[in-house]
């Protein structure tokens, strides 16, 4: 070869996986400047040898790509490991020992957090066909505030002493597009569903600093590329997030983040969604506010650090009958859940009009946007408004996308791909979320199919998949056994196999908007 240009590191000896269209293997890569200058054959990169080159000999060991997760919580995933993980509670006996324990050894006054809690998974709740409320918690945790976080990352339970301290009883109402749950009679029973009312939740909580947010992420990054990620979406992250619990993806986790990036000590690519509301109330009138009062151009090396994204919710979580839905819902006749926009007397035109404004204000001043739709309502309004949007202000591809979406009807995915719109799914292999038998008990047959993707894939659309992690990493190898297998966590039965991917195909894109400069590019020492 003429004029060689000689690498600081070559690999040889190995086997490569190109993930090419051929889907190829070679045995040799060239590394220059952390970057992948070649990859081929021993003798081809052996000519990339000098004499300053550091030659490492794989030994006939596999190298992949480094992994994308195109969506995932890591501001809230670092911090759930600073709370008392229940997420194997079954058990309200071994729920009120494990806060017994944990009041033992926290000061008076000071919060309790806990996270992961599924409770319906509790069997002497589910025995009596009932809710865990505050009552059940009350007694082990008398002298201190507590919050439950649930598993969903959209709802929680608190107890009395927490109710107590953020001032709320009986005559508080319901926030717009949250629920309060309560007893008969009115009372408070603790439990607060979905984004706003989780933060009325924890409104007086304290919240961490900067520093402490710049150690959580440094933590969950290492983490990250311990499983072979080098880069990832954070999921929802701004002044949407202020107010909820210790603020993990507030401001100021983007300020940790930009602070990490200054001193060099990113780990990972991250790709931030900018996450606009008011105390978890979406509105036109607040994200353009946000729009207006945040300062973009921060972000001055977008390779390692972009914040081009605007995050917004649509609807909620299915086994909390929140989610949108064209049909009842299974397991409650008669209840087909709404959007998260406007009161309960907002009628179904203006939960539409509310998306629609929102979408078309973020396209128009050029970001992507990524809306949490889950029922196959929340999916067809979405794709709709992100099509008027389109049309009404042509121009780039913004690469809008659905997150969760896969129970959509597949005539509202032909419009997705006709108009360049992503979908964004997680084949998580665990969780009530995932489990395709336990959400078929919510949602029938549109349960079975979620998280079915050969045949959105089949009708052009392009797949990005993610895991959701909020308070666990789940690597991507078993995401793509989960997408190529089907298996019910629950059960180990394979739900609708005509839907499984080839595991050749499995969410292999990233919905980010600087597509090309991905981890997986870029050689990982570290």
């Amino acid at each position: 070869m003429d004029n060689v240009v000689y690498a600081d590191c070559v690999l040889i000896n190995g086997k490569v996986a190109t993930v090419d269209a051929h889907f190829s293997f070679k045995r040799a890569i060239a590394v220059k400047q952390g970057w992948i200058i070649n990859v081929g054959e021993d003798q081809e990169i052996q000519q990339h040898i000098g004499p300053q080159t550091q030659v490492i000999d794989l030994g006939g060991k596999l190298i992949l790509p480094a992994a994308h997760d195109s969506h995932i919580h890591i501001g809230w995933l670092a911090d759930s490991w600073h709370c008392l993980n229940c997420q194997d509670v079954r058990s309200l006996a071994v729920l009120r020992e494990r806060l017994r324990d944990q009041a033992a050894h926290t000061p008076a006054g000071a919060w309790i957090r806990v996270c992961g809690l599924d409770p319906n998974a509790i069997k002497e709740c589910a025995a009596e066909q009932r809710s865990l409320t505050r009552w059940d918690i009350d007694d082990v945790t008398a002298d201190h505030p507590t919050l439950l976080a649930l598993w969903d990352g959209h709802s929680c339970i608190v107890n009395s002493r927490a109710l107590a301290l953020s001032g709320l009883d009986a005559s508080t109402p319901d926030p717009l597009g949250g629920h309060l749950g309560r007893t008969a009679s009115g009372e408070l029973d603790g439990n607060f569903i979905d984004l706003p009312a989780l933060h009325l939740a924890s409104g007086t909580m304290p919240r961490l600093t900067v520093a402490a947010l710049k150690e959580n992420l440094l933590a969950a990054q290492r983490l990250m590329n311990s499983e072979g990620y080098a880069s990832y979406t954070e999921g929802a992250m701004g002044p949407g997030e202020n107010t909820r619990e210790v603020g993990a993806a507030g401001d100021r986790a983007i300020a940790a983040y930009r602070e990490l990036q200054d001193e060099g000590k990113l780990t990972a690519r991250v790709s931030i969604a900018f996450y606009s509301a008011e105390r978890g109330v979406q509105s036109c009138a607040t994200l353009k506010r946000d729009l207006d009062s945040f300062d973009f151009s921060q972000f001055t090396d977008r390779d390692w650090l972009d914040c081009r994204t605007i995050k917004l919710f649509c609807d909620g979580v299915p086994t909390s009958h929140t989610t949108w839905m064209n049909q009842d819902y299974a397991d409650r006749p008669g209840y087909r859940g709404r959007s998260v926009f406007g009161g309960p007397e907002a009628t179904e035109e203006a939960q539409v009009e509310a998306l629609k404004q929102m979408i078309l204000l973020a396209h128009q001043r050029g970001f992507q946007v990524a809306v949490h739709a889950v029922g196959d309502k929340a999916v067809k309004v979405t794709i709709n408004s992100f099509v008027q949007a389109i049309q009404r202000y042509p121009g780039e591809s913004r690469r809008h996308y659905v997150l969760h979406g896969s129970m959509g009807d597949r005539q509202d995915f032909v419009m997705a791909a006709k108009y360049g719109i992503l979908l964004s799914e997680q084949p998580s292999p665990g969780g009530p979320a995932y489990d395709y038998e336990q959400r078929a008990r919510y949602c029938g047959i549109k349960g079975e199919i979620c998280k079915g993707l050969r045949d959105i894939i089949d009708l052009g659309v392009i797949i990005a998949g993610g895991s959701d992690g909020i308070m666990a990493l789940v690597n991507w190898r078993k995401m793509v056994q989960a997408a190529v297998t089907r298996k019910s966590s629950s059960s180990g039965k394979v739900i609708r196999p005509e839907l499984a991917l080839a595991w050749r195909t499995a969410c292999g894109c990233t919905p980010s908007m600087r597509p090309i400069r991905k981890g997986k590019k870029r050689y990982a020492d570290r």
